[in-house]
């Protein structure tokens, strides 16, 4: 049983819309059997208006004639003026035309200065503006409109068309023939002293020639458009020794298409019904909607209809509205031509053509009906569900008001638990009081905005004070982490997101590992100053305290010669390594405060090596460590301190003979790669090396920790100063017993603007 039901509730919808479908057909039937009566009444509604406005302007022609011989005025002056312009070495203002001399010359002696100045420059304005007039206007205003002009003085000619208007001025046959072709023309001709003749014309009576002569002998037309300029009207002078022809080829000549006007089919195709056509069908439409939902059986606007909100149904029947635009042309084009396409672009037959002309028309008249009926049927539940509860739950702004009132609920229980004590907030509501206050102002104007005021203002409260909470929460882990490092500890680190302050977090990271370093740094400058005052002391009291020594031994009388010679040889030796001692000293300090000069120069490395190599060969041979050089075949020519850099091989080649295991190999090799030059010394150490390699070049640090030997530890420190001050780069490696220092240039050209250069020579300037 209740099967049954439901399937006649279907049936009965079906048929309701079935049946609501069949009336949109017929409306959109009905608007397209009316097509062929609208042309027709169109057609008449045009008719009847260029009948009126013929009428109109054969009214106004003489009208337009007056207008036409002010034009003429003003073309003569124009052409004159463009013909002398033509002909000039330089541009030509209308004021050195067509005024007297004593206003072209006027200086600051003149009376009336300024009057005549004002009254040139209008002149000119008001000249400019007939040019542009001429030109732009009334050669295209008025239709065939031709001129042409002769200067008598000079032979020049101007003028827009190649048939000879020339003969119209002249009595013979060929120019009766011509005048024959114009139904318009007129001869103007200037003499010298601008005395006017008109010489011939046609189409103009002769009262309008006299209106022309008149105009042109009181200047009526210059004075109206110079304004309050009367008293100057008589230094105006005319064209002169120049003939001026116009002609035209129309019988009305001074009317164009423009001044008659255009008549817009589609314009009176909608006047003569078509938009009360569409009217009618709205109208149908809507009843529609509004009456066939009565049938309850057939469930009429509780489908598609009931789901489409109120916005959406106002905006659809504006659209519905705004389809007339398109329906119109395409309706005018289907009952006059062709809208799809011209048959004479495509192969399908005229007939086919309109018929899918007629069913385009169709199909898009049941598509805004439809969605029309749609639109009026979701509307008219208003009436079914009262308007309270049709805005509740019909409209999209009464759905997002019944959520807004949900949060502002939820928001007011929460309001109890707001502190105000709280500096933050008192700040916020502070902040907040001021922005009610400014759009209390604004929305005074709309009742309904003082009432969502209150809900806004408590929601933008919210959304602040979450904010602010959360900048002083990670504003806390900020503050921690910077009292940490205040008090020394450089190991923690921030690992939370601290949004907007995650710069300052990098900064900080930054900073703490700047200290870190920093600290490091200090920590050993102090070992090695303390280093420094205990191998200074160390160094310098063991000759001084020899030299005392045996300076005692001297002073006793019982000594023999033999004993002398060798006390003497031995504080000569002390002695000479007291000075060594002191000499490379001076030299690491002034290094470190880089107060040394440095001399550049073209160095051979090569030749310089092999040089430090030959002076040293005692000191080698003593050694007993066999060195092998392996220069480049080729130069390699640097740009040097030599002297500086001959004490640079000179300490790591002795470094060598003191500290190499005898009967061992050293090498010396230089490579060149591109524009980078590479000194490698290699040899064996004769003892373990436990030393940093990145403190063996620092002052007093030796690689002999026991200090058998006579070194001062400060060789390599002189070789890392010196070539560093020649922008070089120096290094220690070692693996195992292997010793490598290691030397890296940058070739500098002699000619060049190498920036190394020249902060090499900066550096010799400052020093």
């Amino acid at each position: 049983m209740l099967d049954t039901k439901l399937k006649n509730s279907h049936q009965s919808r079906a048929f309701g819309v079935l049946f609501s479908l069949l009336i949109l057909a017929f409306i959109s039937a009905c608007i397209i059997a009316s097509y062929p009566l609208l042309r027709k009444n169109t057609q008449l509604m045009m008719k009847n208006e260029k009948s009126k406005r013929e009428t109109m302007l054969e009214e106004d022609k003489e009208k337009y004639k007056s207008y036409f011989i002010k034009t003429l005025l003003q073309s003569n002056y124009v052409l004159s003026w463009s013909n002398i312009e033509q002909n000039a070495d330089s541009s030509v203002v209308p004021s050195q035309i067509f005024l007297t001399k004593d206003l072209q010359e006027i200086s600051y002696s003149d009376d009336f200065y300024l009057e005549k100045e004002a009254f040139v420059d209008q002149f000119n304005n008001v000249m400019e503006e007939w040019y542009y007039r001429f030109y732009f206007i009334t050669l295209k205003e008025y239709a065939s409109f031709q001129y042409y002009l002769v200067d008598h003085k000079s032979g020049n000619t101007l003028t827009n068309t190649i048939k000879p208007l020339s003969l119209l001025q002249q009595d013979t046959a060929e120019a009766q023939k011509l005048r024959a072709s114009y139904p318009f023309y007129i001869v103007f001709q200037y003499g010298e002293d601008g005395s006017l003749q008109i010489l011939d014309y046609a189409g103009l009576d002769q009262a309008k020639i006299d209106e022309y002569k008149l105009m042109e002998l009181n200047k009526t037309e210059i004075q109206d458009d110079l304004d309050n300029w009367h008293q100057y009207k008589d230094r105006v002078k005319p064209p002169s020794d120049v003939t001026i022809i116009y002609a035209s080829n129309l019988e009305e000549f001074y009317l164009s298409d423009n001044m008659k006007g255009y008549l817009d089919p589609q314009y009176y195709f909608s006047e003569a019904g078509f938009l009360y056509a569409y009217s009618i069908a709205f109208v149908c439409v809507f009843l529609l909607a509004m009456l066939l939902p009565l049938k309850k059986s057939w469930k009429i606007g509780s489908g598609l209809a009931a789901r489409i909100p109120m916005e959406i149904s106002l905006a659809g029947i504006m659209v519905s509205i705004a389809f007339y635009g398109g329906m119109l042309p395409m309706a005018w084009e289907t009952i006059t031509g062709y809208f799809i396409c011209n048959p004479e672009y495509t192969i399908i037959p005229r007939k086919l053509l309109n018929v899918l002309d007629y069913c385009v028309n169709y199909i898009a008249w049941m598509a805004v009906l439809v969605i029309l009926y749609l639109c009026f049927l979701s509307i008219r539940q208003v009436f079914t569900l009262g308007l309270i509860r049709y805005l509740k739950e019909k409209t999209l702004t009464g759905r997002m008001l019944r959520w807004l009132i949900r949060k502002i609920k939820k928001l007011f229980r929460s309001l109890g638990e707001i502190d105000l004590s709280e500096p933050s907030n008192k700040y916020i509501m502070k902040v907040l009081a001021v922005n009610f206050v400014i759009l209390l102002i604004l929305c005074s104007i709309w009742f309904l905005g003082i009432a969502i005021l209150i809900p806004y203002t408590i929601l933008l409260f919210f959304i602040i004070k979450r904010y602010m909470d959360d900048i002083k929460k990670k504003y806390a882990i900020l503050l921690k982490a910077t009292s940490k490092i205040a008090d020394g500890n450089l190991e923690g680190t921030i690992k939370e997101d601290l949004g907007v302050f995650n710069p300052l977090k990098d900064e900080l990271t930054k900073v703490q590992r700047g200290f870190k370093i920093a600290v490091e740094e200090e920590i050993k400058s102090q070992r090695l100053k303390t280093d420094l005052i205990t191998n200074v002391s160390h160094d310098l009291k063991t000759p001084l305290t020899a030299i005392i020594t045996y300076i005692n031994l001297l002073k006793e009388e019982n000594i023999s010669e033999e004993d002398r010679k060798s006390y003497i040889k031995t504080l000569d030796n002390k002695s000479q390594r007291l000075k060594r001692l002191i000499e490379d000293l001076f030299e690491v300090s002034k290094a470190s405060s880089n107060n040394v000069t440095i001399n550049l120069v073209e160095v051979d490395l090569v030749n310089l090596i092999q040089q430090v190599l030959l002076e040293l060969d005692d000191k080698i041979v003593e050694s007993e460590v066999e060195f092998r050089f392996h220069p480049p075949v080729d130069k390699v020519v640097l740009f040097l301190d030599s002297e500086k850099t001959y004490r640079i091989f000179e300490n790591l080649i002795i470094n060598i003979t003191k500290y190499a295991m005898p009967h061992s190999r050293a090498y010396i090799d230089i490579t060149r790669e591109k524009d980078i030059v590479k000194i490698i010394l290699k040899n064996v150490s004769i003892s373990e090396l436990e030393f940093n390699s990145e403190e063996i070049s620092e002052r007093f640090v030796r690689g002999d920790q026991a200090r058998n030997t006579e070194g001062s530890g400060l060789g390599l420190a002189i070789v890392k100063s010196f070539v560093e001050l020649q922008g070089g780069k120096f290094r220690i490696q070692t693996d195992g017993d292997l010793f490598k220092a290691m030397i890296q240039w940058k070739v500098i050209n002699k000619d060049n603007d190498d920036p190394d250069k020249e902060n090499l020579l900066g550096l010799k300037n400052e020093k």
